[in-house]
């Protein structure tokens, strides 16, 4: 059997191309809703990382660009990262 996108393998399958509707910030975390999902995601706060993926987040919103957000695990609803969408070099 050959392995196809949302394998549990496929780097790909815990990232998604969405469009961010809102953020809420708490002490130890962040809320993050998107347009493309019916739940509330979390971003854990306090590492510099959740620092530039909330600047990332809020240009997103301002921006209304969408913005690829990878997630601790498949189908999840915890934040890993969040990079733009720029397509690079």
């Amino acid at each position: 059997m050959t392995k196809g996108a949302g394998s549990p393998g496929d780097p790909g399958s815990r990232e998604r191309l969405l469009t961010v509707a809102r953020v809420r910030r708490h002490p130890d975390h962040a809320e993050v809703m998107f347009f493309e999902m019916a739940r509330i995601c979390r971003l854990p706060l306090g590492t510099p990382e959740s620092a530039d993926a909330l600047r990332l987040l809020d240009g997103a919103i301002a921006a209304r660009k969408p913005v690829r957000v990878r997630f601790l695990e498949e189908h999840g609803g915890v934040i890993e990262g969040v990079r733009g969408d720029d397509p690079g070099p």
